[in-house]
């Protein structure tokens, strides 16, 4: 009896253990925090505000919405509309360890406001299908809305990295922007342009596919 208290208890102690990891698994590493129209969590649900958003999480926005999400290290990530986005991976910073992010925008147009992330890092990432955006402690809009290319502007801080397979530039003053042409799937068919300064219009526009009402 006695050596099966034993055993039971450590079986216990085990599945305690065992039950702490799966939780910490899920918790949660960002919520939506602003919604107009309407979006969708893993193809599925419906997102609302309020929603937790895991690692692994795919939020899908519709025609004319619009959705902010907050991440438990202070960014913000604001999806335009028919944007498919996806958390691959994200752990807020601690006392001995950097703000790591690595994210996927598989279609639309987003704006992130990367708070904690240290300047000269390169710990926070967006990948589209044309090209990765490094972000090191920024604000940089970039995604697609116009046929047959996709867009990348510094909007503040800096400097912001765009890489593809066939080059990368370096956008270090706010305004500046690239393009890279793509296919009809989004990918990449040469590498970043030379960062020019977009005018107003362009700017205008490319803000406004991410603005509320």
């Amino acid at each position: 009896m006695k050596n099966w208290l034993i055993v039971s208890a450590g079986t216990l102690l085990l599945s305690a253990g065992l039950v702490g990891v799966v939780s910490a698994n899920e918790r949660p590493v960002a919520r939506v925090v602003s919604l107009t129209g309407t979006a969708q969590l893993d193809d599925s649900a419906a997102a609302t505000r309020g929603t937790a958003l895991h690692e692994g999480s795919i939020v899908e926005t519709g025609a004319d919405s619009r959705l902010r999400m907050r991440f438990n290290g202070g960014s913000l990530l604001t999806l335009g509309e028919n944007t498919r986005f996806e958390i691959s991976r994200y752990e807020p910073a601690t006392d001995t360890t950097e703000q790591t992010a690595y994210f996927r925008v598989l279609s639309g147009v987003i704006l992130a406001i990367a708070d904690g992330v240290t300047p000269g890092t390169d710990a926070y990432v967006i990948e589209t299908p044309a090209a990765s955006i490094g972000i090191r402690g920024t604000i940089v809009w970039g995604g697609y809305f116009i046929p047959g290319q996709a867009d990348y502007i510094l909007l503040e801080g800096g400097p912001v990295t765009i890489t593809n397979t066939s080059g990368e530039v370096l956008l270090t003053e706010i305004g500046q922007g690239t393009t890279v042409l793509v296919d009809d799937d989004g990918r990449d068919q040469t590498a970043p342009y030379e960062p020019e300064f977009w005018d107003g219009a362009k700017l205008f526009e490319a803000v406004t596919t991410i603005a509320f009402p």
